[in-house]
């Protein structure tokens, strides 16, 4: 489930919240606080990994991510903040997710990817091999755009209180939102979101960290599962990002697509599972 988290990651910035925290807080018995740490511990291992792979390939605005990146981090601690107070009394909330939305994410992707014609080819992976790549000229800069290209705010305010409030990793939210208010590029959309989700997961793994009950560490599974987890994800991510650098705009919307879809489903029967499980 990990590597499958990392290569959704590499694609969009998949969170691994729907597949980790269900799993972790029912079927495990991990403490919430410890379970969302989890969670915000591989998104945060697979933004970092994206960041560097989308950094040498040219797919990163590193001065917009960082400005969006510090504009988050103070949505995440407002989240968090009223997150201490509503989730006690409400930690169905983190039962499981039907996966709905995420499945009508993934095929509006399949649908960009039919409305895109052919084309040929990227240069290859070649900043992952070691070389310098040149993300795809669509990649450039996008032209201000009057309230639309402030929205972009608005969506990254929302993603980031999120991210304080329920421990998600928002990746792909901060993607499809440079997408829709900046017209990014897929490639770059999605690099550009690891920059921002890297500082967002940070702050928030470790707001979560410091409400994790004592000695809790002092536990030999806990001290090797969830660095497993985190190392097996971020292999997920160069793996997938390896693939993703090698694709048309077409075949990466198709990617993303599928395995977006993929995760839907995966989180739904995980949800239908579970509630067996409890019954």
């Amino acid at each position: 489930m990990s590597l499958f988290i990392g290569i959704a990651a590499s694609a969009i910035g998949f969170t691994a919240w729907p597949l980790v925290v269900p799993v972790l807080f029912i079927l495990c018995g991990f403490d919430l606080y410890l379970t969302l740490f989890s969670s915000l511990l591989v998104d945060c291992g697979n933004a970092l990994v994206m960041t560097v792979i989308a950094k040498k390939n040219n797919c990163l605005d590193v001065r917009r991510g960082i400005l969006l990146g510090i504009f988050a981090v103070f949505w995440v601690v407002a989240g968090f903040a009223v997150g201490r107070v509503f989730i006690p009394g409400n930690e169905d909330l983190f039962r499981g997710s039907a996966g709905v939305i995420t499945i009508f994410i993934g095929l509006s992707f399949v649908v960009r990817g039919i409305k895109n014609k052919p084309e040929g080819m990227h240069a290859g992976n070649s900043a992952i091999s070691g070389e310098t790549n040149i993300c795809p000229p669509a990649a450039a800069a996008p032209k201000k755009d009057g309230v639309r290209h402030r929205l972009v705010y608005a969506g990254v305010a929302v993603m980031g209180f999120h991210i304080g409030f329920l421990g998600i990793g928002g990746g792909m939210g901060y993607a499809i939102s440079l997408m829709l208010f900046l017209s990014y590029p897929v490639l770059k959309a999605t690099g550009t979101a690891m920059l921002i989700t890297l500082c967002s997961t940070l702050v928030a793994a470790g707001l979560m960290f410091v409400h994790i009950p004592a000695g809790t560490f002092e536990q030999l599974s806990f001290q090797w599962l969830i660095p497993a987890m985190v190392m097996l994800s971020m292999t997920g991510t160069l793996c997938g990002a390896k693939i993703a650098y090698s694709l048309t705009s077409r075949q990466i919307n198709f990617l993303i697509g599928g395995v977006v879809v993929a995760a839907g489903l995966l989180a739904a029967f995980q949800k239908y599972i579970l509630q067996l499980m409890a019954v």
